[in-house]
């Protein structure tokens, strides 16, 4: 039943960030958005994500692992149900932002489930979590507009609603079966994790791979495309495929990087090639844009092995799902809201700039910043234990 659980609602995790857009047209002759809307809803994914990932560690600590992703899940369902029979710009964006708060919850509380159920299969369980998470976000847009055609625009959001709620129906089964015991830990939860967690020089190096990853994510999801259509004159059409490259990178990085991370003596070599690859992305598409755009695209998207580094780490580098817990807490909550700030800093530095030579190298710098989890990540430290 936990994975079951876990594998439906990794699937489901993305699916309000990424049904939507494709169809956006089609909403706007129902419910009309403005600029400030869009740009509002563009934002709500990692805003949302950083909130309610703080807040997540301590809802947890007093209900419980299972009963947080049972809510969690709920509120992704009941968001995408409810926005999907709005009738207004207000109801839509609520709901939205409702959906996603659901999303951020999930996002943390799903490494420590995998902490506490299969805690001699970390790795596996990782690798299968986050690829289905990768599903979850392909899919959705995939079928977004297909779906829309054939049915209506509602129907093609509403449809993983239900999907989420469907998730949470083996997190009850599993309560059921530990009758009331589902949230032991939270009683007993040592009162000097939390601080330990934020105190330690390694949570802090595992928060900076996850902020790399989300700040050049969000800008590259943002930008890439403007960026194309303006140095070089590519079509809308050749961006699009560019940008879903891009995405496509973080295909086999989640089916493998989880399992060179626990089963490699060291981060250092994942690290370092984290960092090589950002660096010669963007070095490339800053300087030689226009020739083999593909590969500097591929390059910047394999950057996102620092995404399964901090996320695998989370388990690795604590000693039980209550250090797990905090841990992950930190580097999502933190990492979502340095990421959501890179769309609106380069948009800010481009307003002021006739070229985008200061985008790259803030997006150079960022890859820079890597060199701080080089380093202390090489010391096999435990981060909620007594020091």
């Amino acid at each position: 039943m936990v994975f079951v659980g876990l594998v439906l609602v990794a699937f489901g995790l993305r699916s309000a960030a990424t049904s939507v857009s494709p169809i956006l047209l089609t909403i706007d002759k129902d419910i009309h958005f403005d600029a400030l809307s869009i740009g509002l809803l563009g934002m709500a994914a990692p805003f949302t994500f950083a909130i309610f990932g703080a807040v997540a560690p301590a809802i947890a600590r007093r209900i419980g692992l299972e009963w947080t992703v049972i809510i969690a899940a709920s509120a992704i369902g009941i968001g995408e149900i409810a926005r999907a029979a709005s009738q207004e710009t207000n109801g839509f964006l609520f709901w939205s932002f409702f959906s996603m708060a659901g999303t951020g919850a999930a996002n943390v509380v799903l490494p420590p489930l995998v902490k506490k159920f299969f805690p001699d299969r970390i790795g596996g369980m990782s690798t299968i979590y986050l690829s289905m998470a990768v599903l979850g976000s392909v899919i959705p847009a995939y079928l977004a507009a297909p779906i829309a055609a054939s049915a209506d625009w509602r129907t093609s959001i509403a449809l993983w609603g239900y999907l989420a709620i469907v998730a949470v129906l083996p997190w009850i089964g599993q309560i059921i079966r530990e009758r009331g015991h589902a949230s032991t830990f939270a009683s007993t939860t040592d009162p000097g994790i939390a601080r330990r967690v934020w105190t330690s020089p390694t949570s802090w190096a595992i928060t900076t791979s996850f902020a790399i990853a989300a700040f050049n994510c969000y800008i590259m999801w943002a930008w890439l495309p403007v960026m194309l259509q303006e140095r070089i004159g590519m079509s809308e059409g050749d961006t699009g495929m560019m940008l879903a490259l891009y995405t496509f990178m973080s295909v086999p990085i989640s089916l493998f990087g989880p399992l060179l991370v626990t089963r490699l003596k060291s981060t250092t070599p994942l690290i370092l090639m984290g960092i090589i690859v950002v660096f010669l992305g963007t070095l490339g598409l800053w300087l030689i844009p226009e020739v083999a755009t593909w590969l500097w695209v591929a390059l910047s998207g394999l950057g996102m092995i620092f995404f399964n580094i901090s996320l695998v780490l989370i388990n690795v580098r604590t000693s039980g799902p209550a250090g797990a817990v905090a841990l992950s807490g930190m580097t999502q909550g933190v990492g979502y809201l340095i990421g959501a700030l890179g769309p609106l800093t380069v948009g800010f530095i481009h307003s002021f700039s006739d070229d985008w030579t200061l985008d790259y190298i803030l997006l150079l710098v960022s890859a820079l910043a890597g060199i701080f989890p080089l380093i202390v990540l090489r010391r096999n430290a435990k981060v909620d234990e007594k020091r």
